[in-house]
């Protein structure tokens, strides 16, 4: 009783402290000089958005590189209108007509759904049942049908026309550490995984194309998140047991096994709940009934039980920063009771969830010390051949790595971080388009998320979050060291350029 009684007075006491703050002349002060800030910052963003864009891309259409890029998209799109036309004419126009109106226009067998189903078995798939070769013939497949709907809708070159550079220059980077690898074999798997993916987030922008599609599209993948969520609830309470290669049992004492869901890695499995969880957030806000609404907040509460399963610490610190950035972009003025939330949680997190939190950053956790020794011999690597890099793939890093390695990380599969990784494999070209990419991405979103409708904006800001957070994992892992992650990455990056081309075009509708 004198519990109970302590933490009602506790929240009434916080409830009180809420009221007198938001009617206090400091809360009137803060507002104004925020509401300043914030449009001097939009209309700054904005004309240096619309005056670089424009000026960049007048320059890359007149460029060499624009021209071969156009050109061969021409050919290769005229060559598929006359094969296009071939069939639709030996075939009385039945074959290719059917397959359009089967998957564009009958209600919700549309290519979205299929897209999107397809994702949600990607990620709910047990590990030992799931193979990579399956989201390239995957990737191949749903290309084929995009191709044909879109193609029979006569609008499907614009697609293509419209990607940026710095994602053309990637995948040129991807081609040229096929070349260099000393391993072919092995570079041209992963260079499949590398342009799968990017064709995912290719497919879900061009298909993409309203309101009520995209908030399905989401709804998919929050649906498969939870799945895995609670599959991984699952493995908790029948038990996991511990792996020494994964925990420092020393500084984890009592620790129990972590969770990995459909995953083979906890830490893969927690980078894919930070990328998603976002949308939860967009999903409670943006939906209209009360229901979908607590759907999604039993959503939410599940996979942070399984975040805190798979003691990913890493994770856990992305979490906060993708819900910080969340709240912050949607309306600052929540970051202060969500301070407080997460002060009232604190006691009641479980020992080993809290310990495993007290061991971020400390040297004594092998882990940890672990990372120093090998980033020393990788840096070591990127001075010998960082400008070409050394090849694409895990085979060419295990044979260019040892050379360098320092003696206590002398066997490593790669450099625990993606940026550095990218570095090392692709070269300055690699990162550089890459990083290049993102902030293009970004930048749209950024430009777009305050002029839009709630849904829009909500989504953008949950797919700007989900980087956010998970940028900070990327500095401490190399987070497409299991594909599916990278597949889920670009699946975020599809959403984001497929909510701000549907802004777009509401408003110019509007």
């Amino acid at each position: 009783m004198f519990e109970q009684s302590l933490t009602c007075a506790f929240l009434m006491w916080i409830k009180k402290l809420l009221l007198s703050y938001n009617e206090s002349a400091i809360y009137a002060l803060i507002m104004k000089a925020a509401a300043l800030v914030k449009g001097a910052f939009e209309r700054s963003l904005t004309r240096n958005y619309i005056i670089g864009t424009t000026k960049f891309q007048s320059k890359y259409s007149t460029s060499v590189f624009y021209h071969i890029i156009s050109s061969f998209i021409s050919w290769f799109l005229s060559l598929s209108e006359r094969v296009y036309a071939f069939f639709a004419r030996k075939s009385g126009g039945g074959i290719t007509n059917a397959a359009y109106n089967l998957v564009h226009s009958s209600g919700y067998f549309r290519f979205e759904y299929i897209l999107a189903a397809f994702f949600v078995l990607m990620m709910i798939v047990p590990g030992p049942m799931w193979n990579n070769a399956y989201a390239v013939i995957g990737a191949v497949l749903l290309c084929g049908l995009y191709y044909l709907v879109r193609l029979s809708g006569r609008d499907f070159g614009t697609d293509f026309k419209a990607l940026p550079v710095s994602l053309v220059a990637f995948v040129v980077a991807i081609a040229g550490g096929v070349l260099i690898t000393p391993v072919r074999s092995d570079g041209i798997r992963i260079a499949l995984f590398f342009v799968s993916a990017i064709l995912f987030a290719i497919l879900i922008w061009g298909s993409v194309r309203d309101e009520k599609t995209l908030k399905v599209f989401v709804t998919f993948m929050v649906s498969a998140l939870f799945i895995m969520c609670l599959y991984a609830v699952y493995q908790n309470f029948v038990g996991v047991p511990t792996d020494i290669l994964l925990t420092d049992v020393n500084t984890n004492a009592g620790m129990p096994g972590r969770v990995y869901s459909t995953f083979d890695n906890p830490n893969n499995f927690a980078e894919v709940i930070v990328l998603i969880v976002p949308f939860v957030y967009a999903m409670i806000i943006a939906s209209e009934h009360k229901f979908a609404k607590l759907f999604f907040v039993g959503v939410f509460a599940v996979c942070m039980a399984a975040l805190a399963m798979s003691y990913s610490r890493s994770c856990y610190v992305a979490f906060a920063i993708s819900t910080i950035i969340f709240a912050l972009l949607y309306d600052w003025r929540l970051l202060l009771p969500l301070g407080i939330i997460a002060l009232v949680c604190i006691p009641f997190l479980p020992h080993s969830v809290m310990n495993r939190i007290l061991t971020i950053g400390s040297m004594e956790d092998t882990s940890n010390s672990y990372r120093i020794y090998l980033w020393e011999g990788v840096l070591k690597l990127v001075r010998h051949s960082g400008l070409t890099g050394i090849g694409i793939g895990p085979e060419a890093f295990a044979k260019a790595y040892p050379p360098f390695a320092n003696i206590w990380a002398a066997k490593a599969p790669h450099s625990h971080m993606l940026y550095l990784e990218l570095l090392v494999e692709l070269g300055v070209v690699g990162v550089v388009s890459f990083l290049s990419f993102m902030f293009f991405a970004l930048k749209k979103g950024l430009a777009t998320f305050n002029r839009t409708g709630k849904t829009y904006r909500c989504i953008i800001i949950a797919a700007i979050s989900a980087f956010a957070g998970i940028s900070f994992t990327a500095c401490a892992e190399y987070i497409w060291f299991y594909p599916r992650v990278m597949f889920v990455f670009w699946i975020v990056v599809g959403i984001l350029l497929a909510s701000v081309r549907c802004s777009k075009n509401s408003r110019t509708l509007n």
